[in-house]
């Protein structure tokens, strides 16, 4: 019955990476303009648009890519990535904070430090760039795996800072106390280079300067440059909106109940085609999402306690039980401790009650569609009295059927039914 789907779903994932390796963008003029977006946390997604973009403006001989950032962070390993993406590729690059209202907090302070030229928009802010603990884990971190992480990403910002002729101290702070600047005070404390209203007010400041990159002196001429812009394949951004946690979150709800009401009820199998193509969703989003094991972990063990409840009979605890451990996991399952990786709190409470409702109505009844004895054919005939007759014989029904068992048995005895074997009735003596 799954043939089919892992078929398709290896298909789709064929034609994934031939869309992510395959470029719709034409190849435009000497010395044009790349233009670029990152909206959202910055995840495996993001870094792989990024560094594809980066390298086909080196390719295209492009003079400038400008990445418009708006992000509230995201996973350290991703930012690295972007990092040396933007250090090691010959072409010059703005990372250019906006629209209004727009940050570039966590991770993005990152992007920001390591850009050719840094620029925000007004009523703009970036800070707070303490590290979160990426990977699969059983806990935030000890507090030395903290400090080790907190230096070491410390050291690698300050770096980035001084390279680029930046405040190396302020940006330090970011990482170690969490501290965050406004797009003035950026600017003033040097932080940024420049603050502009758009897009074309950024073009017009950086007219006619230079940037010096790994050895050589690139011109900037945006103002009369050809423009091109570089979106997020499909597949990029289908891999992007995965990385959401709490998209990710309900994925695996509805995987392990399909799988659950399956199990229960086997029928056509929509539950378990159902179960299995979330499931594979939920593997990819955890590839770029910060997994705590032990919080996934709780979190099934509270799903399966709370289904288990009616089939062993257990009058409510199970369910108290099970909805307590689907709390906690719910809130252990992700790194907390960056709020772009938290799951909702409404969210969790709602999963909850539709967790409960879902196992007192749906799986209750499953369950006891599962107790109901046979209405008909020979297991219909389990539990009843048959009378017995000559030749091993025993009539029930209004009809003679063979029967064995412990004997011996007298004709006209009353016997009890308490199996079937083939065409054979398993008999005891009342």
């Amino acid at each position: 019955m799954f043939a089919p789907l892992f078929a398709f779903i290896l298909l789709m994932l064929s034609a994934a990476v031939q869309a992510a390796s395959t470029s719709t963008v034409e190849t435009p003029a000497l010395g044009s303009v790349y233009e670029m977006s990152v909206a959202g946390p910055i995840d495996s997604a993001v870094a792989r648009y990024l560094k594809d973009g980066l390298e086909k403006a080196d390719r295209d001989r492009a003079q400038m890519v400008v990445i418009t950032l708006d992000t509230p962070g995201g996973l350290l390993d991703a930012t690295r990535d972007i990092v040396q993406s933007i250090l090691n590729t010959p072409v010059p690059v703005v990372v250019y904070v906006s629209p209004r209202g727009a940050r570039a907090t966590s991770a993005g302070v990152f992007l920001m430090m390591a850009a050719d030229v840094a620029a925000m928009s007004p009523e703009t802010h970036l800070g707070a760039a303490h590290p979160v603990a990426v990977g699969v884990s059983g806990s935030t971190g000890s507090s030395v795996m903290e400090a080790k992480a907190s230096s070491d990403a410390a050291a690698f910002i300050r770096a980035l800072a001084q390279e680029k002729g930046r405040n190396a101290a302020w940006a330090e702070m970011a990482v170690r106390e969490s501290v965050s600047l406004t797009a003035d005070e950026a600017y003033q404390q040097q932080v940024v280079d420049v603050v502009a209203e758009d897009e074309t007010d950024l073009f017009a400041q950086i007219e006619g300067g230079q940037v010096d990159k790994n050895g050589w002196t690139y011109d900037l001429n945006p103002v009369l440059a050809p423009r091109t812009t570089l979106a997020m394949s499909p597949t990029m951004k289908f891999l992007h909106v995965l990385a959401n946690p709490n998209l990710s979150y309900l994925l695996l709800l509805i995987g392990v109940y399909a799988l659950l009401y399956e199990f229960v009820s086997p029928g056509i199998g929509w539950g378990g085609v159902t179960g299995v193509v979330c499931l594979v969703l939920v593997y990819f989003s955890l590839q770029v999402l910060p997994l705590n094991a032990a919080g996934l972990a709780i979190l099934i063990t509270g799903l399966i306690l709370m289904s288990m409840d009616h089939a062993v009979g257990g009058h409510g605890l199970l369910m108290t039980g099970g909805a307590v451990a689907f709390g906690a996991g719910s809130f252990l399952l992700y790194d907390r401790a960056d709020p772009s990786l938290r799951i909702s709190l409404s969210l969790i409470v709602g999963c909850l009650a539709a967790a409960v409702g879902f196992s007192l109505i749906v799986l209750k009844s499953a369950w006891g569609t599962r107790r109901i004895k046979p209405a008909v054919g020979r297991e219909a005939l389990v539990g009843k009295t048959a009378e017995t007759r000559e030749g091993g014989q025993v009539f029930v029904e209004g009809q003679l059927w063979t029967a064995e068992g412990y004997g011996p048995f007298r004709p006209g005895e009353k016997v009890s039914i308490v199996g079937v074997e083939g065409n054979k009735l398993i008999i005891e003596k009342l």
